[in-house]
C-alpha cells in the first residue's frame, strides 16, 4: 500500500508566516525604543556638558573677581609688627612698670583684645586687631592713645605651606610715647613694704604743690600675671573712709584764715571737752587716763591732741 506523506497545509504556512512577522514587528520596535533611549542618553548628557560650560562662564564672568580674592587671601598674608608700649616713668625717669607689684594700682595692666572689643574699637575707629595689646587698668588704660603708638606690618606672599616666598610690602611700627608721673619710685617701694600684706593704703603728696609722691594700695597684684582672683580694688582713690586725724590739718587752716584763732593760741586739755549735750575725749585720757595740760598748735599737731582741735572747731564753727 502506497503511503503519503502529508506536507504542511496552507493554514500552516500562514500560522508561520503570522509569528514570524510578529516576530520582526516585535523586533523592529525594540530596535527604534534602544535608538529612542540611545538620544536621550546622549541628548543628557549634551544637556549636562552645557550646563557645566554655562557654569564655568558664569563662575569666570562673573564670580571670578570674588574667587580670586578667595586664592590671594590664601596666598597673600599681612604679618602684624606690634609697636612697642611708650614707658611709664618716674620724675626721675626710672621706668615704674619694673616696680611691679608696689606700683600695680598706679600702672595697671594690658591685655589682649578679644574679638568682640576688636569690633567695638572699629565701630569707634580705632584700628586695633586680634593679638594687639589694650591697657585695662590704671596708667596703662587712661593714657591708652599716648602709650600704644602704631603698629606696622609685613605683607607677604606664602606658599601652600604658608612659608614666606617674598615680602610685598613692608610699614615700621611707631613707637608709643612715654609718660611721666610725680611718683618717686623710692618712696613707692618704701611705702608698699611698710604696709606688707595688710589691707591698706598709703598716699604720699607735696603739700606744696600737691603732687603725689607714692600711691599705694594693697594687697596689690602681679600686673604681668593676671588672673580672675588677682586684687584690683584700688583702696587709696577707690576706698571710702573717714578723714580721722588728718583734718586738723584743715580745722587748723580754717582757724588761722578766719582770725577765729591765732598762732599764740593754747587750751588746756582735761582729758575731756563738752560742747552742747556731748562729751569728746582725747585719745591719750581714753588709753592712758592721761592729760596733756597747756597745748599751742605745735604741740597739738604733734601730738595730735583731739580736745584741742574740738575746741578750734567750735570757735572757728561750721560755716567757716
Amino acid at each position: 500500500m502506497k503511503k503519503y506523506r502529508f506536507g504542511a497545509s496552507f493554514g500552516d504556512f500562514v500560522v508561520t508566516e503570522m509569528k514570524e512577522y510578529k516576530s520582526r514587528r516585535v523586533e523592529g520596535q525594540e530596535s527604534a525604543r534602544d535608538y529612542r533611549r540611545g538620544w536621550v542618553v546622549w541628548l543628557a548628557i549634551l544637556a549636562a556638558m552645557g550646563a557645566l560650560v554655562v557654569r564655568l562662564g558664569a563662575l569666570q564672568l562673573f564670580e571670578g573677581g570674588e574667587y580670586r580674592i578667595l586664592a590671594d587671601e590664601n596666598r597673600i598674608k599681612k604679618i602684624r609688627l606690634a609697636a612697642e608700649r611708650g614707658k611709664i616713668l618716674d620724675r626721675n625717669e626710672q621706668d615704674v612698670r619694673t616696680l611691679g607689684e608696689a606700683a600695680a594700682h598706679v600702672v595697671g595692666y594690658v591685655a589682649e583684645v578679644n574679638e568682640e572689643e576688636v569690633g567695638l574699637l572699629r565701630d569707634a575707629g580705632q584700628k586695633y586687631e586680634l593679638g594687639s595689646q589694650i591697657g585695662r587698668t590704671g596708667i596703662e588704660q587712661q593714657y591708652e592713645d599716648k602709650l600704644r603708638g602704631r603698629d606696622g606690618g609685613r605683607l607677604v606672599e606664602v606658599n601652600p605651606n604658608q612659608e614666606v616666598v617674598r615680602e610685598l610690602g613692608h610699614q615700621e611700627p611707631q613707637a608709643g610715647s612715654d609718660v611721666t608721673l610725680t611718683l618717686e619710685a623710692g618712696l613707692q617701694q618704701t611705702a608698699f613694704a611698710a604696709l606688707g600684706r595688710k589691707r591698706g593704703a598709703v598716699i604720699v603728696s607735696n603739700p606744696k604743690t600737691g603732687e603725689i609722691l607714692a600711691l599705694v594700695s594693697s594687697p596689690a597684684f602681679n600686673p604681668h600675671q593676671v588672673t580672675a582672683s588677682s586684687e584690683f580694688f584700688n583702696r587709696a582713690i577707690g576706698g571710702i573712709y573717714p578723714p580721722g586725724s588728718t583734718f586738723k590739718i584743715v580745722t587748723t587752716v580754717a582757724a588761722l584764715e578766719s582770725g577765729k584763732a591765732d598762732g599764740n593760741f593754747t587750751y588746756e586739755d582735761t582729758g575731756v571737752i563738752n560742747i552742747g549735750k556731748f562729751a569728746y575725749t582725747n585719745w591719750y585720757f581714753t588709753q592712758y587716763g592721761r592729760t596733756e595740760g597747756v597745748v599751742g598748735w605745735e604741740k597739738a599737731l604733734a601730738r595730735s591732741v583731739d580736745t584741742f582741735f574740738y575746741k578750734v572747731g567750735e570757735l572757728t564753727g561750721a560755716e567757716t
